[in-house]
């Protein structure tokens, strides 16, 4: 708890398998406030966000990986702002689609672990990340800044991002 900031929250996602659906039942949850729900989390962090998913029997092995996925998602300062900010289902899929444009991926099946794979020259800067979203002009469906829980919002959108168009397309692509 010490290394945790004070208004931190938690996202909380569960999975598992039952045998009363035929099909795959899927819900994202933000809540309007975050809310303690017992011992749900290891520690007492109030819950900001849920993600189920239930499904039929035989596939737990799918349900787990996809729960590691939204896990990672949340955990990308990125995603999680866009969460917070997303007005409808697009809102959250342009984010997702803006985490794997900037994620990479090694396929376990492909990649010798006994050959080091030589580092990208540059990384993404995360700041520029934010910064696209982040601001008056680029809310989601004119959704306002949130200012609070994780400690983003409010950042301002930088010259760079102007010159290059991309700030332009990305907006437009998460108000569709």
């Amino acid at each position: 708890m010490k290394k945790l900031p004070r208004d931190a929250e938690a996202s909380n996602v569960l999975v598992g398998e039952v045998d009363f659906l035929d099909a795959p039942f899927v819900a994202f949850v933000r809540l309007q406030q975050a809310v303690m729900l017992g011992s749900l989390t290891e520690v007492p962090v109030p819950t900001r966000f849920l993600f189920i998913l239930l499904g039929p029997k035989g596939k737990a092995k799918s349900y787990h990986e996809i729960g590691r996925a939204i896990a990672t998602l949340m955990s990308d300062e990125v995603f999680h702002d866009i969460a917070y900010k997303a007005k409808d289902r697009q809102d959250l899929l342009a984010g997702i689609d803006e985490f794997l444009d900037e994620v990479i991926v090694l396929p376990p099946g492909e990649w010798d672990p006994t050959i080091r794979i030589e580092p990208p020259k540059s990384l993404p800067s995360s700041d520029k990340r934010k910064n696209m979203y982040a601001g008056g002009e680029s809310q989601m469906n004119g959704d306002t800044p949130h200012d609070g829980g994780h400690g983003g919002g409010g950042h301002a959108t930088g010259e760079e991002l102007k010159k290059t168009g991309r700030y332009k397309s990305l907006n437009n692509r998460v108000r569709r």
